[in-house]
C-alpha cells in the first residue's frame, strides 16, 4: 500500500531521530565527517532538533571552529533552554573565543541547571585556574573527576591546578593517568614534563617535551618549557635554539629569551666580552660598507678550510642518526629533486631536495623527512637567509665550479649518505677531502671550494649549514633578528614593485 505524504511527514521525526542516534555513535567512536554528515541529515529532516545542532557544535569546537560552534549552540539552547549540555559547550567556544565573562555565566547556569555535570565542571575549573585560582579550580576538577573518572581532559586539568598549588607529586599522577586514558595526549604531556621539572627530574622533562614537539613543532609553548629544562641542566646551546624558536614562533615570547641572554652573560663574562667586541665591531663597519653592501664578513672568527666536527654537537647528532636519516632520504623519488638553480654547475647534473632555502622553509618536504627536520629544528642550524638546508645530488660526471659562499657566520655540514668509490671529492681552499658514508665533513664556505664526482655512480649528501661555533648566544640571536629584517624588506619591495608597474618602468627608465 502506496504511504501519503501525510504518512510522510508524520514519519519525519522518527527518521532524523534514527539519523541523529547513528551520528551520535559514529560522534563517540571519533568518526567525524561521518557524524558531521548524519547531523546535517538530521537537521535537514527536522531543522528544530535541538540535539542535532547541539552536537553538531560539539563538532565544530572539536574541528577547531569556535565561532560556528557558538552560533550552533546558542540555536540548540533556544530550542531547548534546560539543556545543561549546550550551556556547557557554548562557554567552551567563547572562553576558546576569549569571551571569559560570558563562558563563566554559561558555566554557572549549566550546573544550576545540571549540579554534577562533569563537562561544565570540568570547563568551570579550568577557567578558575586561567582566572589564577588554583585552590576554586582544584576543588571543581576534583568533582569533575567524581563524575567522570574517564574523562582526560579533567585529569589532566586536576593536574595543573595541583601545581599551582604547588603539589607536584599528586599532580604528576594525575597527568599520568590523564596518558593512560588518552595515550599521545599532548597538553597532558607537557604538564607532565612541567611536573616533572619542578620535582627535579629534568632529564625526563626534557624526553616529555621532545615527544610533543616530535609531533607539533610549532607549539610555542613546549619550545618554551624545554629550553627551561635544557637551561636549568646546563645544555646552554640547545636551550637557546628553543627559546629563539618559541620567540620566532610567538613573539610575544621573545622576553624569555632576552632573559636568559642577559642570565647568561651575566653568568659568562669571559664567553661574553669577545662576543660583544665582535658584535659593535660589525655594526660598526656599517659606517664604510659601500664596496662591500652585502656585509658577508663578521670579524674576528676562526677560519680555516675544515673545522673539527666535535665543535658541533648538531653534527655529531646526524652521525648518530645516519640509518634513518638514509632510509628518509633513499625513500625520495627521483621527480622530487630539482635542478639547483645558482648556476654553480660547470658540467654534469646537480639534484637537490630542499628542507629549508634563506629563511623558508619548505613545510612538504620537511613533512617527508620528520628526523632530518626534527634534528634540523633542535641545534644551531642557519634558517635565515643566510643558510641553506638541503639534500644534494651529483650524478656521474659532475663539477661543480669554484666558488665562495657569501659569508663566514656559518660552517657547512656534509653528511655522506651515499659515496662511490673513485674520483668524487670536495676540495677547500687548496686542501681536498673524500666524504664517508655515515660521517660529517665541516668547512668554512666562505672560502673558495669545489667539489666533483667523476664515478660511474651518484653522490649523495645531506647539507646542513650551522652557525660558526665562536658565535655566542647573544649573537647569533642578533643576526637571526637582522636577517629577519633583512628579509622582510626584501619581501616588501618586490611587492611594492610588483603591485606598481608604472614606478617599476619609470625606475627603470631613470637608472639606464
Amino acid at each position: 500500500m502506496a504511504v501519503t505524504n501525510d504518512e510522510t511527514l508524520e514519519l519525519l521525526p522518527t527518521i532524523a531521530q534514527e539519523a541523529f542516534e547513528r551520528a551520535m555513535a559514529l560522534h563517540k567512536d571519533n568518526q567525524l565527517s561521518e557524524a558531521e554528515a548524519l547531523y546535517e541529515r538530521t537537521l535537514a529532516l527536522d531543522p528544530e532538533h535541538a540535539g542535532a545542532l547541539c552536537h553538531l557544535g560539539i563538532l565544530r569546537l572539536q574541528e577547531g571552529k569556535p565561532n560556528e560552534s557558538a552560533n550552533l549552540l546558542r540555536q540548540a539552547i533556544s530550542k531547548d533552554p534546560d539543556s545543561a549540555e549546550a550551556h556547557s559547550y557554548l562557554g567552551a567556544a567563547l572562553q576558546r573565543l576569549g569571551a571569559l565573562s560570558e563562558a563563566e555565566t554559561l558555566y554557572s547556569r549549566a550546573l544550576s541547571l545540571h549540579p554534577d555535570h562533569a563537562g561544565a565542571l570540568s570547563c568551570l575549573g579550568m577557567l578558575r585556574l586561567q582566572q589564577g585560582k588554583a585552590g576554586e579550580s582544584a576543588t571543581l576538577l576534583r568533582r569533575a573527576v567524581a563524575q567522570d573518572p574517564k574523562s582526560a581532559e579533567a585529569h589532566n586539568g586536576l593536574g595543573a591546578a595541583l601545581q599551582g598549588l604547588g603539589a607536584y607529586d599528586e599532580a604528576l599522577g594525575c597527568h599520568d593517568k590523564a596518558l593512560v586514558l588518552a595515550p599521545g595526549y599532548d597538553d597532558a604531556l607537557l604538564h607532565r614534563g612541567r611536573a616533572l621539572q619542578a620535582l627535579g627530574r629534568g632529564a625526563e622533562a626534557v624526553a616529555c617535551y621532545e615527544v610533543v614537539l616530535e609531533k607539533t613543532p610549532g607549539n610555542a609553548q613546549t619550545q618554551l618549557a624545554l629550553a627551561t629544562a635544557l637551561e636549568a641542566s646546563g645544555r646552554h646551546e640547545e636551550a637557546f635554539v628553543r627559546y629563539r624558536n618559541a620567540a620566532s614562533i610567538d613573539p610575544k615570547l621573545a622576553d624569555y629569551l632576552s632573559k636568559a641572554l642577559a642570565n647568561y652573560h651575566q653568568h659568562h663574562q669571559a664567553d661574553a666580552q669577545p662576543g660583544m667586541q665582535r658584535m659593535n665591531a660589525y655594526i660598526g663597519s656599517f659606517l664604510t660598507n659601500q664596496g662591500n653592501a652585502r656585509m658577508g664578513v663578521y670579524p674576528g672568527l676562526s677560519s680555516a678550510p675544515f673545522h673539527d666536527t666535535t665543535r658541533l654537537p648538531g653534527a655529531a647528532a646526524l652521525e648518530q642518526n645516519y640509518p634513518v636519516i638514509r632510509e628518509e632520504i633513499e625513500a625520495l623519488a627521483a621527480t622530487e629533486f630539482h635542478a639547483e638553480s645558482e648556476g654553480l654547475k660547470e658540467r654534469g647534473t646537480w639534484d637537490v631536495f630542499l628542507f629549508y632555502e634563506r629563511g623558508r622553509k619548505n613545510e612538504e618536504n620537511c613533512a617527508r623527512c620528520p628526523v632530518i627536520t626534527r634534528l634540523i629544528e633542535s641545534h644551531n642550524t642557519v634558517r635565515t637567509q643566510a643558510g641553506l638546508l638541503y639534500v644534494s645530488k651529483l650524478s656521474p660526471g659532475t663539477y661543480i665550479k669554484a666558488h665562495r659562499g657569501p659569508t663566514n657566520v656559518r660552517l657547512r655540514c656534509h653528511l655522506g649518505i651515499r659515496i662511490p668509490d673513485g674520483d668524487c671529492g670536495l676540495k677547500v681552499g687548496g686542501e681536498t677531502r673524500r666524504w664517508q658514508e655515515g660521517r660529517c665533513i665541516v668547512f668554512d664556505d666562505s672560502l673558495e671550494h669545489e667539489a666533483w664526482n667523476q664515478t660511474a655512480e651518484p653522490r649523495v649528501v645531506l647539507i646542513i649549514d650551522f652557525w660558526h661555533p665562536d658565535l655566542t648566544p647573544m649573537e647569533i640571536a642578533y643576526l637571526e633578528g637582522l636577517h629577519r629584517f633583512a628579509s622582510f624588506q626584501a619581501v616588501s619591495l618586490n611587492r611594492y614593485w610588483s603591485a606598481n608597474a608604472d614606478a617599476r618602468s619609470k625606475a627603470r627608465t631613470h637608472y639606464d
